[in-house]
């Protein structure tokens, strides 16, 4: 023993100076990440991405055509003016994407902050403010694109500028991708980017739309993000039938119109049967704790016969939870003849499909093809549902998620969710790269309504937090020293 403490005794000198070393090391470390926020003005930064946002919004890149080269020439020069690294790619005349990089170590795959640039059609006449004029009222931005998607181009945007203009360190590098043609299914944007262009990307992690903050969601007090890990299969079909052309004077029963009314009618009145996937049961069983009896109760226990069922008639009563909790069908489209007295030989329809993770899709075609009956019925793709695995509710990039939330948003929490609606995330998921569906910013039902609607706003609030969310994020993965 006393020679065990003799030699300690002579290293002490080299081992309290290596302590010192390790502890001024620490606070560098601590320092330096400090600096990766306290030392910017949010305030400028603020400013900076208003003006960018609003300009940007009034860059009609409505889809179709989905002409996008005009609003990417502008986010480009923004970034190519700060040194930052970026390209163009174009799949088709006028769509264009746009990739941009700060560079990590070599060999360490980026994080990707993905966004879309082109926006779903409008019909000015019913907005209260020019849907492109990006109008500036009572806190908010008034524009087609305010929230789905142009924010959070604008939000990775100024994270790269920020992360740039400081000069932090990476051990993991940062590329913000925009994209053309997502509200017409990605087929020339991200799907064409992955197929074509998957070297200029081959991200770690991504993060795109798809999930926000709701205030007392489900009866909830205080914030839930549903954070997107997964989403339905797009499956647009397009119907039609044959009849008998004539007279209008002359009502019979092989009229092409009443056939498709008749058979539309038994389809939508008979919705497939509900049916909970493991994402949507470990969503409710995490926030069971959260909701008063019963409604605890029955969210903690889907799986027991009945209890879905008492759960939809009460707590997961509304349409856009419904949605999630089977495979849906949509009638969005009726085409049919072209003068009031003639009966036409062939009516038309459209219809919005969407298939849960696990559906059969062929399966599902078989059924609905019985369901229509008897008559001239041909049925084609719009787009058929694609596969893509869920993302990941575990490991670095979801615990980075958790951790920014709680520390941006007072009293918010975090559940994994899937959309109803597509976007590009399957495309990267079918590629085996998690992607998370998160727009930081706290959206109410009614702003959530606008989105594809009239009068789509998004408030000053809500753009200044998602900059500051998204940033804070970036630098969780990203950063040197954390």
């Amino acid at each position: 023993m006393m020679q065990r403490l003799s030699s300690v005794k002579r290293f002490r000198p080299a081992i309290i100076a290596f302590a010192a070393a390790v502890i001024a090391g620490s606070a560098l470390a601590l320092s330096s990440f400090a600096q990766t926020t306290t030392q910017i003005d949010w305030n400028k930064i603020d400013s900076e991405a208003l003006d960018y946002f609003r300009t940007y919004l009034r860059f009609d890149t409505t889809n179709p055509p989905s002409n996008t080269a005009a609003a990417i020439a502008y986010l480009k020069a923004i970034l190519d003016k700060e040194g930052i690294a970026t390209e163009t790619f174009q799949s088709k005349p006028g769509m264009v994407t746009l990739v941009a990089r700060i560079p990590g170590p070599a060999g360490v795959k980026p994080l990707m902050l993905m966004s879309h640039a082109d926006v779903v059609p409008t019909v000015a006449a019913n907005w209260t403010h020019p849907p492109f004029g990006a109008d500036m009222t009572d806190g908010y931005v008034w524009a087609r694109g305010a929230i789905d998607n142009k924010a959070h181009g604008i939000m990775a945007l100024m994270t790269m500028l920020a992360l740039k203009r400081n000069g932090v360190a990476l051990r993991r590098g940062v590329e913000m991708m925009v994209n053309p043609d997502e509200e017409a299914g990605g087929e020339n944007g991200a799907a064409w980017m992955v197929k074509n262009h998957w070297d200029a990307i081959d991200p770690a992690f991504a993060f795109n739309e798809g999930g926000d903050g709701a205030p007392d969601w489900l009866g909830i007090k205080g914030i839930t993000f549903q954070v997107a890990v997964s989403e339905k299969r797009v499956n647009w079909l397009h119907v039609s039938v044959r009849g008998k052309g004539g007279h209008g004077s002359v009502p019979k029963p092989d009229n092409p119109n009443l056939i498709l009314i008749n058979a539309l009618h038994r389809l939508l009145e008979n919705q497939p049967p509900i049916r909970i996937t493991r994402i949507f049961a470990d969503a409710m069983e995490s926030i069971a704790p959260l909701e008063p009896f019963p409604a605890s109760f029955e969210l903690a226990h889907l799986e027991w016969p009945g209890m879905t069922q008492a759960a939809a008639a009460g707590v997961l009563s509304p349409y856009n939870i419904q949605a999630l909790m089977r495979d849906t069908i949509s009638l969005t489209m009726l085409n049919a003849g072209f003068k009031v007295n003639v009966v036409p030989t062939v009516a038309e329809a459209g219809l919005d499909c969407r298939l849960l993770p696990g559906t059969d899709a062929d399966a599902f075609l078989k059924r609905l093809r019985e369901q229509l009956g008897a008559g001239n019925f041909s049925i084609d793709y719009i787009q058929r549902p694609d596969d893509a695995p869920p993302s990941p509710t575990s490991g670095e990039a979801w615990d980075a998620i958790k951790r920014v939330i709680a520390s941006d948003f007072k009293d918010a929490i975090v559940v994994p969710w899937m959309t109803t609606g597509g976007t590009d995330s399957r495309f990267l998921r079918a590629k085996g790269v998690p992607s998370y569906g998160l727009v930081p910013a706290i959206l109410d039902s009614g702003e959530i309504s606008r989105v594809h609607g009239d009068d789509e706003r998004l408030s000053v609030e809500n753009l200044s937090r998602g900059i500051k969310a998204t940033y804070d994020l970036t630098i969780d993965l990203c950063a040197a020293h954390r």
